[in-house]
């Protein structure tokens, strides 16, 4: 299984730019515990952004939302970031997530 975690920097109005990198694992997770992993994922590189690189608290992206099969794990995911005090994005609006991050994925 491939995890990709994208950062991305923008200003609004102004374009931006991103990074990413890939974490393999020999390891099969369903849906449910994939998504766990990726918001972990986020959340470790969240940290490091500010703890190691003094960067602003960024926000975290979600590839889950309302409509879709991860419905089920929206509260606890969004939850569970929330309650470590950073700001999450969903679909449609989490396109770190569901654009960036999923190119490299597939």
């Amino acid at each position: 299984m491939v995890f990709a975690t994208a950062i991305v920097i923008y200003k609004t109005g102004s374009g931006g730019t991103y990074f990413y990198y890939l974490t393999r694992e020999n390891k099969r997770y369903d849906m449910y515990n994939r998504l766990i992993k990726e918001a972990e994922l986020s959340l470790e590189t969240a940290k490091f952004l500010e703890e190691e690189l003094q960067l602003k608290r960024p926000e975290i992206h979600l590839d889950i939302g309302l409509n879709g099969k991860s419905k089920d794990i929206f509260n606890s995911l969004t939850g569970y970031v929330k309650g470590l005090g950073y700001d999450c994005k969903t679909k449609p609006y989490s396109f770190a997530a569901t654009n960036i991050a999923h190119i490299y994925t597939k």
